[in-house]
Parts: structure tokens; sequence; C-alpha cells
């Protein structure tokens, strides 16, 4: 068992009450203390923990295993806004604490052979014996360390062993006197921080945070304190006060392993490959830091890289056979691989250390959750809290995963036991926030389907979203020839930091849009983000193919294939759906940059590679339905529901390997791309991009091969004021890259040239074009509803509306232009809908709006209908002559009416 000297990351896994007498002392020690602290002046970028959830940077992650349509935003960098630190060195550290630091486990041992009686030699003694694995003889040099010292580093190491090992009583014993040897004048940094320490393992956050900031001021160059202060940060989802303070500390010392790990720690969920990177780093500086090859196995697993999980398991079982979470990874890999004996053997290793611990099962349900086996998972985390019914952290992860299978009644009651537990927890604070949110939220059930929206969003949005996901459902089930277990519950979000806690417990999540597990979708509202960055149908449709995939493999289909599987559905929707990313990646091909299929997992991991994987995986699977059909698609994703691998899948559905996949599906994207390669490939040499505009056209000239360039130089002659010359250039970007979309691609400014030409025709043809690329953008749309208008294209208009309530369908004037259209074709019931659906969007003129719905009412026969909206214009436009008329011509018919 490795104790690092910063490891605070340590639960309470007993539900033994602390002795009355014991809380009394503590209560008291702890008023006088904190009134002391108050006292300490604040440093410019004091920490302090929240009692209500603060922002936090977008979280998963990391790679994310859930299917989170993500492209992740880059990680809080270390260097991001540090705690100030004095101008002073960091101080020295002792020869043998330095070798513990290290790794260099038998010279630390030697460097205290002679300083037998000082605390320091018990405490590297123990430390040695626990990295090794020794728990029974580091526990008696802590204990012999610690009658020495009560208040010392000793003391602290017995406090936090006996923790693990559950003994929580004779625990807090221990750690209650650090508190009090600062009233024994032991006030320096480390006096504090080891109480601090003490506190937090306490579960007393609030009181460790003071005593941090107080080792702060009395310590500023010591980097245990900051590093200390960093993982109380971490333990509470506060990641960038976290990283801050790693930072501090490699600041004064740059090979504090500590430190490092906390910064690899830090970065697990968002970004797994810095995480990876950071954990190496540590490695280096001490090869035997067992918390460095458990991360890199967990990252290991939850990229469906089980071999290298196993070596970094491996190494951390040579170092420390006794390491309960080694065991229940090892425990983890089994059961994910389906062999639950092997799985069990290795939890009942796990127990030996500490027979009550709920982190056991909980590192497992958490591992099985990362690979969308969420029923699992909450198997598992009942069985953590069953174990340890006072473990918060257990408790918090058995509600957020209860709310990912739909069961939120559940979901509430464990969350409340979990914040009773620890009322610092921002995730379980935020959870129990949303569902008081979910509770105001209106509910539309359509058979196996039900959707809850935000009482703004339910009436208008819903008219659309209800009657879509049915149509996906349907789509889909047939075209998989598999019905998907309900009921499915979709959730959409006004405000996207709902999604973000709905989803992963934190706000964040910067570049989700949508989460499927299984059986629940959650996704923003159109509301939660500009109009012209979301497109809400495509979201949806790529989510509910999820709920094909997910439950047709049993839960057990590899990332890649899942999202590669929902965004080829969203192109096979026919609506310009899933091709945002589609230059990205052929650039990429062009430039060699493509990983193969075997990676193509931790393609997703990685903010710089993410979004072109969506569309690489997109391309695997239209690759599979046009050599194999959708026969043998279908039987891929089952096979995986069989147990079976990559490997297995493959030649079982498709009777090929994956090395033969990758080379049909390599030879299948270049002759899909053969025209648009060279054009990508980065030009050798630096190109010139000033000049004169006939020197522009001369380069664009010179380039001509390269989109590119002469989407350079098109750019700058328009930004010059030469459109006539700029225009060649653009045309001959789009005969190069015909797929170019984007508000300012070769399409969007030629549409744009043409329309202040005065050749409307020619602008709506580029426009139509953009949009068969861009599902997102929306001045492309507003700019062909105009011309189209303008023109009398009936059929653009249309086409441009419906386009546009996928963007923005809360814009009243578009919902009008549709109803308008619909009159014309005297297709009432659609015209009745959208006109609706423009008074509730909020119309500039009400009493029209109004109006116009009361005439279709009219028409059809419905004068309680026109009545009503009559009525309704007249209370805002008393005048209004045509609403006037109706209400005359309605109270006539039902005089009339009355005298028959």
């Amino acid at each position: 068992m490795s104790i690092a000297v910063t490891k605070l990351r340590l639960k309470l896994s007993s539900g033994l009450e602390r002795p009355a007498w014991r809380r009394s002392v503590t209560r008291i020690t702890l008023m006088l203390l904190c009134t002391w602290l108050a006292t300490l002046p604040e440093r410019p970028h004091a920490h302090t923990v929240p009692v209500q959830p603060i922002p936090a940077p977008a979280p998963p992650g990391p790679g994310s295993p859930e299917p989170v349509r993500v492209q992740r935003a880059p990680p809080v960098a270390p260097e991001d806004a540090p705690p100030e630190t004095s101008e002073r060195p960091a101080v020295g550290v002792d020869p043998a604490e330095r070798a513990l630091l290290e790794g260099r486990l038998d010279e630390a041992l030697s460097l205290v052979a002679d300083r037998a009686d000082e605390e320091l030699a018990f405490v590297v003694r123990g430390r040695v014996a626990a990295a090794r694995g020794a728990l029974d003889e580091a526990e008696q040099w802590f204990k012999r360390g610690a009658s020495r010292s009560p208040g010392g580093d000793a003391a602290l190491d017995l406090g936090l062993l006996l923790i693990v090992r559950g003994r929580q009583a004779e625990a807090e014993v221990v750690l209650e006197r650090l508190t009090e040897a600062i009233f024994r004048g032991d006030r320096d940094g480390l006096g504090f921080a080891r109480a601090a320490r003490a506190r937090q393992a306490l579960g007393e956050p609030r009181q460790a945070n003071a005593l941090f900031r107080a080792g702060v001021q009395a310590s500023p160059n010591h980097p245990a304190v900051h590093t200390g202060w960093g993982e109380l940060f971490l333990e509470k989802h506060n990641t960038a006060e976290a990283v801050g303070s790693f930072q501090t500390a490699l600041k004064l010392d740059p090979r504090w392993s500590p430190a490092i790990m906390g910064v690899a720690r830090a970065h697990a969920d968002e970004n797994p490959s810095a995480a990876r990177e950071a954990a190496s780093q540590a490695l280096a500086i001490n090869p035997s830091l067992t918390d460095a090859h458990l991360l890199l196995a967990t990252l290991a697993i939850d990229e469906d890289d089980v071999a290298t999980a196993r070596q970094a398991l491996s190494r951390a079982r040579a170092q420390d056979p006794t390491n309960p979470e080694a065991a229940a990874l090892a425990a983890a890999i089994a059961f994910i691989e389906d062999q639950p004996k092997a799985g069990e053997t290795e939890v009942a290793r796990a127990l030996t250390v500490n027979p009550r611990s709920g982190d056991v099962h909980r590192i497992i349900g958490e591992r099985l959750a990362r690979q969308y086996r969420f029923e699992e998972a909450v198997g598992f985390l009942r069985r953590a809290v069953e174990l340890d019914p006072e473990h918060p952290g257990a408790q918090a992860a058995l509600g957020l995963h209860l709310m990912r299978t739909g069961d939120e009644a559940a979901a509430r009651a464990v969350l409340e036991r979990a914040f009773d537990l620890d009322p610092y927890d921002v995730v379980t604070y935020n959870l129990l926030g949303l569902l008081d949110t979910l509770d105001g939220f209106q509910t539309k059930q359509e058979g196996e389907l039900t959707v809850r929206m935000d009482p703004r969003d339910s009436s208008l949005l819903g008219r659309y979203l209800v009657p879509l996901a049915q149509e996906a459902l349907s789509t889909l089930s047939a075209r998989y020839e598999f019905k998907p277990q309900g009921p499915i519950l979709i959730e959409v979000f006004p405000r996207h930091d709902d999604f973000a806690v709905r989803t992963l417990g934190l706000p964040g999540l910067l570049g989700g849009l949508g989460a499927c597990f299984g059986r629940v979708v959650t996704m923003d509202s159109p509301r939660a983000r500009p109009a012209g960055t979301f497109n809400w149908s495509a979201t949806l449709w790529h989510e509910l193919a999820h709920v094909i995939t997910l439950q047709l493999s049993r839960q057990r289909i590899p990332r890649w294939l899942s999202e590669g599987v929902s965004v080829f559905e969203e192109s096979r929707a026919g609506r310009a759906w899933g091709g945002d990313a589609q230059l990205a990646f052929v650039q990429a091909l062009a430039n060699d940059e493509i990983g193969p299929i075997a990676e193509l997992n931790t393609e997703f991991s990685s903010p710089k590679t993410i979004t072109r994987a969506y569309f690489q995986a997109s391309l695997v699977v239209a690759h599979i339905v046009d050599k194999y059909g959708d026969r043998g698609l279908r039987a891929f994703v089952r096979a995986f529901g069989e147990g079976l691998d990559e490997e297995g899948a493959a030649r079982q559905a498709l009777r090929v390997g994956l090395d033969e996949l990758q080379r049909g599906f390599d030879a299948y994207v270049r002759h899909r791309y053969a025209a648009a390669l060279p054009a990508l490939r980065s030009p050798k040499g630096k190109i010139p991009t000033e000049g004169s505009p006939e020197q522009l056209v001369a380069i664009a000239k010179r380039y001509a091969g390269h989109y590119f360039v002469q989407m350079a130089m098109a750019r700058r002659l328009i930004k010059s004021g030469r459109p006539d010359e700029a225009r060649p250039l653009l045309e001959r970007a789009v005969g190069l890259v015909p797929f170019a979309g984007g508000e300012d691609g070769p399409h969007a400014l030629l549409a744009n040239l043409e329309a202040k030409a005065g050749r409307m025709d020619a602008a709506m043809a580029h426009l139509d074009q953009q949009l068969a690329q861009d599902p997102t953008s929306i001045e492309p749309v507003r700019q062909l509803l105009q011309i189209a208008r303008e023109r009398g294209d009936e059929a653009r208009l249309d086409r441009a509306a419906r386009r546009l309530i996928e963007i923005a369908p809360f814009d009243a004037e578009l919902h009008s232009t549709l109803g308008d259209l619909a009159l014309k074709r005297r297709d009432f019931e659609t015209a009745v809908r959208e006109l609706q659906a423009a008074i509730e969007a909020g119309p500039d003129d009400v009493a029209a709006a109004h109006t116009e719905l009361a005439e279709v009412y009219w028409q059809t026969g419905r004068p309680a209908e026109t009545k009503k909206h009559v009525i309704a214009a007249l209370e805002v436009a008393p005048r209004l002559e045509r609403a006037q008329e109706l209400l005359l011509a309605v109270v006539d018919g039902e005089t009339k009416k009355g005298v028959r």
C-alpha cells in the first residue's frame, strides 16, 4: 500500500460514530482555531472551498467514454493564474525525504540508519514499508513515531493508514491530536498542513481549507503545503484551483512528484493524453510511484486498451502487492471482459486490507460506467454503499448513475444521503439542484417515449422534437431490426450548465451538445446556445442512434463504433447532417495524419483529434455498409453483445480481421476523396501572404492546385475591394474541394459576391450548396430566406425555413413564413401548427399573428378558436379592422345559429 506524502484522496470507510466527548472537544478546539485563523491576512489569490457549487473547467473528459457529442475544450493549463508565492526559493528538503519522493527507497532507509531516535526515521521506515505493501510493519513504525511526536508526520501517516485499513475510531483519536498540536506551538506551515490533512480525512473540508490557508501564509515556499491544498480542491471538484496549487508547488520544486501526480489526476477526465504525459513525468522522477501506474491503468481501461492496463497494474503490484486499488482495477477488467469469477477473486483480494471498504466496488462501478454499462455500474455501487453506508463518494456515484439509468426518484434519496454525509461535495449539491429544476419541467408521454422539457420550450419545441424522436426511433429500429427497451427518457435543458450537470455532475462540458446512457438521452435546448452553433435535430437523431447501438450491443460496443454509427445515421437522415468535420478529416488524410481503426478510441481522448475522429469513425461505418451492407453492420454491432472484442466481432460479422478491414477502409477513403486529396496537402515552403492585388492573383495562379491558397488569396482580394479578381479563385476552390462549407467557405463568399452583383439566382445556388454541407450556420439560411422571399421562390423559401427550425426554432418570423406557405398549398393543419408556433415564439406584431391564425380557423369552420384569437388580437390592438370584421362574422354566425 503506497501512502504518498501528499496522498489525501482517502475516504471515510467506516460507519463508526465519533465518541461524544471527542466531538465536543473537537468542536470547541475548531471554534477557537478558526477564530484565530480568521485573523490571518488573505493573500491575493487565496483559495476557498465553496459551500455552493462553482463553475469548473469542462470535465471529462476524457475522453468521456459516455457517447457524448463533444469537442472538448483544452484543459486548464497548469500555468493559468497560479497562486502568488514569495520570491524566496523553496525550502530545503531532507535528503531522506528527497530519496522517498524520487523512489530511491533503499537509499532513504540508509540515510536514516544513524538517526534511529528521530521522528523522520520512523516516518521513512513506515513509508517504505507501506510503499512495498507491508502494512503491519508500516503501522508499527508509524505508531512508534507518533508516540514521540503526536502532532508530526508519523501521526498523520498512522491516522491515514488506519482509515485505509477500516479502523476509523482509532484513526480519529490519532488525527484529532494533530489539530490540538497547533495550540501547543506547532504553528509552522507543515504543522498547519498536517492538521489540514487530518481534518480533510475526517470529512471536514471547511476546517481543512482554513488550515491550508494558514499553512501557506506561514510557509509560502514549501511545495508540500501547496500540493496538499491542491489535493483538497481536486477532491471537491475545483480543478482550476487544484491545478493552480500544483503549479505553484512545481515552480518551487520542479521535481516534486506528488504535485506532478496532482496535475495528472486533474487532467484525467478532461484530457487523458495530458494526464498520461504528466503521470509518465512523475514516473521518470519516481519509478516506484504506485499511484502513477494505477492512473495509467485507469486511463487505459477507459480507452479499451486492456493490454496496457494490465502492464501498468503489473508494475503497480510488483511495487505494492497488497494495493486494494490495483486489485479493484484488475476486478474491473475482469467484469468488463465478462469474467465474473476472476472479478470476484480480485474483489476478495482487494477487501483483505479493509473488508468494509466501499471504494473497491465504487472503483469497479465507475469503470463499468465508463464502458457505458450503467445498469451494471449501479449494481456495484449498491454493493459499495451496503459495505460502507457512510461513504459519501460511493453514495454520490450511485446517485449519479441512477440518474443515468432514468431512476430519478431513487437517485434523489441516495443523493440526499450523500449530502448529509458531505454537504461540501459540489457534484452532490449540483445534482440535487438539478433534480429540483427537473421538478418544474413538463412531461410529454408518447408510448415508450418520455420527453421532459422546460415549460418555455415544451409547447413550441415539443411539437417538432417529439415527432422527430418518434421518427428516429421508428426508422432506426427498423433498420437495425431491433426494438430498444423502454421507456426512453429524453430531457432537454434551456441552460447548458444544467445539461452538463445532468450528464456529468459538474457545469462546463463546453463542447457537449447531447449525451446518451442507453435509455436516457440528455441534450441542450436551442435556447442553451447562440443561434447558428447548434442543430438540435441532428443532435437528437445522433443520440437516439446511440440508444439503438448501445442496447443492441448490450452496452459493449466500442466508443468509436457507436459514435461512427450515430454520425453515419445523421448523414443518412438526408438533412445535410453529419458532414461538418469532413474538411478537417480530409485535410488530415491528405497529410497522412489519420491513425488506424485500432487506435480510434484513443483519438476520442484528445482535444486535437476528437472532431475528426467522429467523422473518421462515420466513414469506417460507411465503408462497412458499402461493402458488407446493413446486414453486416447490424451483425458487427450485435457481435459485441456476445462478448467478442473488435477482432472477434469483425471476423464473425464481416468475415475479415481488423487488418483487412483497415486495408479496405484505406482504399475506400482514398478513392472517395481522390480528387480533393492533392488540393489539401500542405504545400512545400513558405507561401507569401502579402502583396498587391496583382501579386495575390499571381500567388494563387502559382499554387492553383492548393485549396487553402486559393481561399487565403481570395479573402485578401475581397478585403482589398477586388471582388472580380477573387471570384475565379473561389470558383477554383469549389472545383478543388466541392464539399467545403462554413460561413467563411467558398460557397458563402461566392453567394455574397453574386448577391452584391445582383445575380440572385447564382447567389441562391451557392447558398444551396453551402447549406448542403453546413447543418448549423444561420446567416446563410437567413440570406436564402430573404432572397427566396423576394424572388417568390416558394420551394427554396420552404426549405430554408425548415432548416431554420433545426437551428433557431424560436424565430417567430420563420413560423409565419411556413404558415403562409402552407396556406397557399391549402395545408390548413400545417398552417395552424406554424401560426400557433409563431405566436408562442413572440412575434413583433402580436395582434397580426393572432388575426392571421383566426383567419385560418375561420376558413376551416372552427368559430370557437376563431373567436379566441380575435379577442386576443383586439386586446392588443382594439382598432384592428380585420380582427373586428372577423369578430362580427363570428358573432353573426352565433346569432343565426341561435335563431335557428
